[in-house]
């Protein structure tokens, strides 16, 4: 509820409900109005600087929704409308208020019951230390995701700079002995070891781009799947169905490094666990969100077995996804496949990139 443009919460008095319980509870009729407040509720509207002529017994709940400003109200209206007219036995949200004691964070129910008068129960709980806690959660987790990061970087030059170079070189030795060769049965071993080194020269330089993907630092999200999905096809010889748009804005570094390794971690949980024949990935973006999606049609599994089982990557996905506030869901049966699916808010403001 709204109250002067700001954000409030209420609970119970009049027949006054039950005086201990510690959240803000208010009871309505069928038409909204206020039968019994707790005494949580009478606090709280004090401390909001609000007058129980305002929001006390008596008073219509919906109209004091209808007559407050903003966004939040509009929700919690048409939220509490859906319980009274059974078309939803339940209704959450969250919401800022502003009071004397600073910027506080509510979540506001309401649930249908039937007890005289009354159809629905109001209640508003403080989660401000909750919602703090979710934020240090997301602040430790992206921490360890950088440093995760730039760890991958150091090994990924490495392995260009060092093991890449020393392979060369091991080459260009044994392509000149190669040549000098007295023997066939020589030069046919030499040729088998050369053809060893140079494809463990291909998967060391496929590991070091993996580590440290160059195309999604400069080219963005779009390329850098592109590239992705094509050693992909060509190391694994599956299929990828792909739907990217043929143009999008860039997003911030972490959310298309989030999207990325997602795609990434996914694509190997295929080879490894699933035996699918074929994957598709979708990446969509609308005004309020950028969406990925990873499908196949292998075995699936039952995520508390492969818990049990100590796999951390639908665990280190999560936690990818948590630290820029994003959310992920796994869906998936054994015999009926697996569907990954990331949810990241989109930035308000991004250039449109054209490829």
């Amino acid at each position: 509820m709204i109250i002067n443009g700001h954000s409030s919460s209420l609970p119970i008095q009049s027949s006054v409900i039950s005086t201990n319980l510690p959240h803000r509870i208010a009871l309505i009729d069928s038409k909204g109005k206020i039968v019994a407040v707790n005494n949580g509720w009478k606090a709280f509207a004090e401390k909001a600087g609000v007058s129980m002529k305002q929001v006390g017994p008596g008073v219509n709940y919906l109209d004091v929704c209808r007559q407050s400003r903003g966004a939040a109200s509009r929700k919690a209206l048409a939220g509490i409308l859906a319980v009274l007219n059974g078309k939803a036995p339940t209704f959450v949200m969250d919401y800022a208020c502003d009071t004397a004691s600073g910027r506080t964070r509510y979540r506001m129910s309401a649930d249908a019951i039937t007890h005289g008068t009354a159809r629905a129960a109001i209640a508003h709980v403080d989660v401000t230390d909750m919602q703090s806690g979710r934020r240090a959660v997301q602040d430790f987790a992206r921490r360890l995701i950088r440093a995760q990061e730039e760890e991958r970087r150091i090994i990924s030059r490495e392995i260009h700079d060092d093991v890449g170079n020393r392979l060369a070189l091991i080459s260009l030795s044994l392509r000149k002995i190669k040549q000098q060769a007295s023997s066939d049965i020589t030069e046919s071993e030499l040729g088998k070891v050369l053809e060893s080194i140079t494809d463990l020269s291909g998967i060391l330089r496929n590991l070091s781009h993996g580590l440290d993907p160059a195309p999604l630092r400069h080219l963005g999200i779009r390329a850098a799947l592109k590239s992705l999905l094509d050693a992909f096809q060509d190391t694994y010889g599956v299929p990828v169905d792909v739907v990217i748009p043929p143009e999008m804005p860039r997003l911030a570094d972490e959310a298309e490094l989030c999207i990325f390794r997602i795609t990434q971690e996914s694509l190997q949980n295929i080879v490894k666990h699933s035996g699918a024949d074929k994957v598709k990935i979708v990446l969509a973006q609308t005004p309020r969100q950028t969406r990925l999606t990873v499908s196949d049609g292998g075995q699936g599994f039952v995520r508390s077995a492969a818990l049990r089982k100590g796999g951390l990557g639908l665990l280190s996905m999560e936690e990818r996804a948590l630290s820029i506030g994003g959310r992920l869901t796994v869906n998936s049966e054994p015999g009926k496949g697996t569907e990954v699916r990331l949810t990241i808010p989109t930035a308000k403001h991004a250039s449109v990139i054209h490829r």
